[in-house]
């Protein structure tokens, strides 16, 4: 039976059936990660795509990681996750950033070689046992009624007629639902170039009740290499010390890069090439008054200022013409020259994204020194597209009005790869739970950026397509890209998503950890002469009165290596030659997380202070179903925005705009009371 909104009901007979447990829809960074989270939890998966050689393609940046998305990726591999491996089999160049600030900011980036990146999840995918792959377009969903009279999804059902059943569905669309490619006053269906819409299942959205929404994002040019004078362009290098996103080493030597040397395009140097791993440098230009000019005569043909485009993009990734427009005062802007891949001579324009006529492309870019000559290979554009509030979901990414149905990625209205990514393993591990009837998965914001993502995506309203800060996280000492396995891996094995190897280090890790924190503590060093000569030797600034090894770590210019090696010398010298060192030597890796939980201890412990605080609220359970309109004196904003997002505890719903300590107050006192009612009864 099909209603008038194309939903199919599970009593209609399709022609073909095939029964899986979980099916994921859609081959993105969203889709990849929660077709694997399932299928490594030993459920019977199906991943769903409408072109199989898209898998893992990255439309726009071929890079991954920056501040908070970097933090990202360090906590999908530290729950199992496939982004971080398969980043570090396929970059051209990784880099540290933020360098010059605290480590709660600082996060690696990676350029990656765009199809090698494709090819080496499509072959991770393959290679996962319980996972099967199909090239297929669905349009409507199977479902039947529930006891609770809500619908429960039963699978999908494709263009061909085909039906799958399951009793999930993770559904990460990106930006192909309705999608709408717009370049000056051409537009043209698609979800991205070459690839055309997803139609229907937008109404079958509807249909069950979700709201339905219209964002906008968009793309640069693409531009030959050959065609650019890099003698004027400033080289951006890789870092000169190995980085790498995952902890799993393996993926390490598991490098899935062409052979050979790059494209002989590009200027580079023998360290490039031969250091610890070959990179590729990225180029430096800016654009400049002719290049604002060129923009500023043409905005009447933006699809951005013309009305052409309705859909709101994103502020912190916005086009060429929307910085002219909003930061008129700049002089100029930087533009990144970004090689796609090792022997491509494809060049991604970071920091151009732009819908304006392919002729007005081409003079802008024409108007900055090193591109004098060039020629476009790809024209950017803007694609709009359906998105769904995340509003309507649970903190498990299922949705309120569909049971057993999940979204993840730009479906829920965030934009960027990494953040896709982590909405999709989070989605792929709760549908895996739902299909076995076992409790959902959330992790808190004071456990996970994730957690941070997450809550911000289900309490707040979107006004834009939704990107992850290190400011958007309260607890962000606590979250540091390097103690992601720490905080996550205990998860990660629970689930089976994590081989027992490699949970192993990470137990190895953590007890070298607190077994080291121990002993700095009790090493005591006095302000002798023989002991400040030793300090003197390796680095360390005077002591000038007994001190702990502990203590001494905190001072800011001072590291565990100088400390284990001034602990050996001083106790040598008193027990011999041949005495065990007080300090174990440790990993850089090791060493730098027991400097860190040193030297940020009472920051640290003020965080934790207040994240017990707030677990009182986190832990005081709303009643599902409750009738906010019931409750006394509690204002009408904050009945309809609670009504509206049906928060899981107090904690979340002290986090919806709108609502104010004073709302949070009553409604506590009055779960309180509903609570005091029920173990009354019982």
């Amino acid at each position: 039976m099909t209603n008038e909104a194309g939903t199919h009901s599970l009593s209609g007979e399709g022609q073909r059936r095939g029964t899986y447990e979980v099916i994921v829809v859609g081959a993105g960074h969203a889709g990849c990660e929660a077709a694997l989270a399932s299928a490594r939890m030993g459920r019977k998966t199906l991943l769903l795509t409408m072109n199989l050689d898209s898998i893992a393609l990255m439309p726009c940046n071929p890079s991954m990681g920056g501040p908070a998305k970097g933090h990202l990726i360090k906590e999908i591999d530290a729950l199992g996750g496939e982004v971080g491996r398969n980043t570090d089999r396929t970059f051209i160049q990784i880099r540290l950033l933020n360098t010059g600030k605290g480590p709660a900011v600082q996060a690696l980036r990676a350029q990656c070689d765009k199809q090698a990146y494709r090819l080496a999840m499509k072959f991770a995918l393959e290679a996962q046992p319980h996972l099967d792959l199909k090239q297929a377009t669905i349009t409507h969903f199977l479902y039947e009624q529930g006891q609770d009279g809500c619908p429960a999804i039963r699978g999908v059902v494709t263009s061909t007629g085909w039906q799958y059943e399951a009793k999930a569905v993770v559904l990460t669309t990106g930006t192909f639902l309705n999608g709408r490619l717009v370049v000056g006053e051409k537009t043209q269906p698609g979800g991205r170039a070459g690839e055309g819409p997803s139609l229907g299942v937008a109404d079958s959205l509807r249909a069950f009740g979700l709201e339905v929404r219209r964002f906008k994002t968009g793309t640069p040019p693409r531009i030959d290499a050959r065609t650019i004078d890099f003698s004027k362009t400033e080289p951006q290098p890789g870092s000169r010390v190995p980085l790498y996103f995952s902890w799993d080493e393996t993926a390490r030597a598991d490098v899935q890069l062409p052979g050979g040397r790059p494209n002989p395009v590009y200027p580079v140097t023998d360290e490039d090439l031969h250091g610890w791993r070959p990179q590729l440098p990225c180029y430096l230009v800016r654009t400049n008054e002719r290049t604002h000019e060129v923009i500023r005569s043409n905005l009447h043909r933006s699809p951005l200022f013309n009305g052409l485009i309705e859909g709101i993009g994103p502020r912190y990734c916005p086009s060429i013409e929307d910085k002219v427009v909003r930061f008129a005062e700049k002089a100029s802007h930087q533009v990144f020259l970004e090689p796609e891949g090792w022997r491509t001579g494809e060049v991604y324009v970071q920091g151009m994204n732009t819908s304006l006529p392919e002729d007005v492309q081409l003079a802008m870019l024409r108007s900055i020194p090193a591109l004098e000559h060039v020629e476009i290979v790809r024209f950017g554009y803007a694609v709009e597209y359906d998105y769904v509030p995340p509003y309507q979901l649970m903190p498990t990414l299922q949705t309120r009005a569909v049971a057993g149905l999940f979204l993840a990625g730009q479906i829920n209205g965030t934009s960027g790869y990494e953040e896709a990514a982590a909405q999709g393993i989070m989605a792929g591990i709760n549908a895996a739970l739902y299909a076995r009837g076992e409790p959902g998965f959330v992790l808190g914001r004071h456990e996970a950026y994730i957690g941070v993502l997450i809550d911000d995506l289900v309490t707040r309203p979107l006004s834009e397509p939704y990107r992850l800060h290190t400011s958007q996280a309260e607890y962000r000492l606590l979250l540091r890209a390097d103690s992601a396995d720490l905080r996550l891996s205990d998860y990660a094995y629970r689930f089976g998503l994590i081989d027992e190897q490699r949970y192993a280090r990470v137990l190895r890790k953590r007890e070298q950890v607190e077994q080291t924190l121990g002993r700095l503590s009790k090493l005591i060093f006095t302000s002798s002469r023989s002991v400040e000569s030793a300090a003197r030797e390796v680095g360390i600034a005077p002591l000038g009165q007994m001190t702990s090894a502990r203590d001494l770590l905190r001072r800011p210019e001072t590291h565990y290596m100088q400390i284990a090696e001034l602990a050996r010398r001083v106790y040598q010298n008193e027990e011999g030659a041949d005495a065990e060192p007080p300090l174990p030597a440790l990993s850089p890796e090791v060493a730098q997380e027991v400097e860190l939980q040193v030297k940020y201890e009472y920051y640290v412990q003020k965080q934790q202070q207040l994240v017990r605080q707030a677990q009182r609220l986190e832990g005081l359970l709303i009643p599902e179903g409750l009738d906010y309109q019931s409750i006394p004196h509690l204002r009408t904003e904050a009945r309809q925005k609670l009504a509206r997002l049906r928060p899981r505890t107090v904690g979340q719903a002290s986090r919806i705009e709108g609502v104010t300590p004073a709302d949070i107050a009553i409604l506590m006192v009055y779960v309180e009371k509903l609570r005091a009612a029920a173990k009354a009864v019982s």
